[in-house]
């Protein structure tokens, strides 16, 4: 880890242990995805195999309190009451959403929410053009068919404005992430990380590529697997940042969408 990454680690202190959020795990709504609602696309984006949450409580440390604009994920607008508003007696609790974005539902829940939250009718041919590729291009997403994608964001439940993985993600490079992130199935195969985008603003989700195929032309997972693991902590596999998977849960037709 750089000095940089470093830094922004410790001036966020974890106080508690993480704990998974269990939810029922919706099943797919029924019919073509372009005929979902929008309450069907959120499901598939929050509450589906697709989807995993874990919870954790940061203790921001008085360093923090001193720059809470710059580390925190506090916007610009609340800066100023930053100091105020996080303190080291107060804990912070974030809710971690993990989602396997190469997975065809999550494409198309993203897709579906994008189309139902657009203005198509207002839009232009040229406009209307446009927004068909840019929509038909994350549905497709060429890069899928060679990586497994995942992507990572969070939300304070108590701070609103905070974002952990803004704060700890947003200057981190790829040689730095590669020394610990990875994806592994119950038998230790792993694919390391090849490829990372970064949040740019809070709210953001910072978005992981891992190669899907071996030398020998091999998924990582396939039906007779158990387990999908998400490292994406240096710390043990079971603090936060880190997900454990039911493969069995990611069948679609007898095979791993993924």
């Amino acid at each position: 880890m750089n000095s940089s990454l470093r830094k922004q680690f410790l001036f966020v202190v974890i106080s508690c242990l993480s704990i998974l959020v269990t939810v029922a795990q919706q099943p797919l709504p029924k019919g073509s995805y372009e005929k979902w609602s929008k309450a069907d696309a959120q499901r598939v984006l929050n509450d589906s195999a697709w989807a995993r949450k874990q919870e954790l409580r940061l203790r921001f440390d008085s360093e923090v309190q001193a720059a809470a604009g710059s580390y925190s994920g506090v916007s610009a607008a609340s800066a100023a009451q930053a100091q105020t508003q996080v303190s080291s007696d107060i804990p912070v609790d974030f809710i971690f959403t993990l989602r396997l974005r190469s997975a065809l539902p999550i494409r198309q829940a993203v897709v579906r929410m994008r189309k139902l939250e657009t203005d198509i009718e207002g839009m232009d041919k040229q406009q209307l053009e446009a927004f068909d590729k840019q929509t038909s291009g994350l549905l497709a997403c060429p890069a899928c068919a060679q990586n497994y994608v995942v992507t990572l964001s969070s939300k304070s439940k108590n701070r609103p404005g905070a974002d952990a993985v803004f704060t700890l993600f947003k200057g981190a490079r790829l040689a730095d992430l590669q020394r610990y992130v990875f994806i592994a199935n119950e038998s230790g195969e792993r694919r390391n990380l090849i490829h990372f985008v970064p949040p740019k603003v809070p709210g953001d989700e910072a978005t992981f590529f891992f190669t899907r195929l071996d030398d020998k032309g091999s998924p990582l997972l396939s039906a007779e697997n158990k387990q999908l693991l998400v490292n994406l902590s240096d710390n043990r596999p079971t603090s936060v940042g880190n997900f454990q998977i039911d493969v069995s849960s990611l069948l679609i037709n007898g095979k791993v969408e993924f």
